[in-house]
């Protein structure tokens, strides 16, 4: 009887098959051994890379870009709703900021520099009364670098800025903003109350 050995038809590993521990040499084992797992970035790294990817632009750069934060892009009880809506800020006629009814706020990412101006995290008031002291804070915050709030009782001042080119911002209160009083009455029935968040965004 003729062995399947003589014809060359020993059984060999398929490709993509792994090896049996008996035909893997020591060397190849001790680089098995070594590769480790990927590691997943921190959160801290993936801030990093973020940054590196997003630097922030100096304010005549940000009135110039002609940025515009897009619409609410929140669902759920998510606070950026179009519905929860308070304020929003434009310069140029471009929404750049909307805060909403719990405080929270969000800029187009080439108004960054607005975070490091206003001290957010430092904020100890919720809803409504929050919302009206950021708008008022970024607001001032964009007249220190030159823009000029769009004043209908000022139409010089107003013509004068068009003429110099100078950033116009206007604050608009949105239809569905809330009092202090009528948001702490429909929060109240949610549970405690935290200051309102930062949120960041992309133009």
């Amino acid at each position: 009887m003729i062995g399947a050995s003589q014809f060359g038809l020993v059984s060999s590993p398929q490709f993509g098959m792994p090896a049996p521990p008996s035909q893997i040499s020591d060397a190849e084992l001790r680089t098995i051994e070594t590769i480790e797992p990927q590691k997943k970035p921190t959160a801290e790294e993936m801030k990093a890379i973020w940054l590196a990817d997003h630097p922030v632009i100096s304010p005549a750069e940000a009135f110039a870009s002609g940025a515009e934060l897009g619409p609410p892009s929140g669902d759920g009880l998510a606070d950026n709703q179009t519905k929860n809506i308070h304020t929003e800020i434009k310069v140029n006629g471009k929404v750049i900021a909307r805060i909403y009814n719990s405080g929270a706020v969000e800029i187009a990412d080439e108004y960054r520099f607005l975070a490091d101006k206003v001290d957010f995290a430092g904020d100890k008031m919720v809803g409504p009364d929050l919302a009206e002291d950021r708008a008022g804070r970024i607001k001032a915050v964009l007249q220190s670098f030159g823009a000029v709030m769009n004043d209908e009782q000022d139409p010089v001042g107003t013509l004068n800025a068009r003429i110099t080119k100078a950033p116009i911002i206007e604050l608009l209160k949105a239809n569905t903003a809330l009092t202090q009083e009528a948001w702490l009455k429909e929060k109240g029935k949610e549970g405690p109350l935290d200051p309102g968040s930062f949120l960041s965004r992309m133009a």
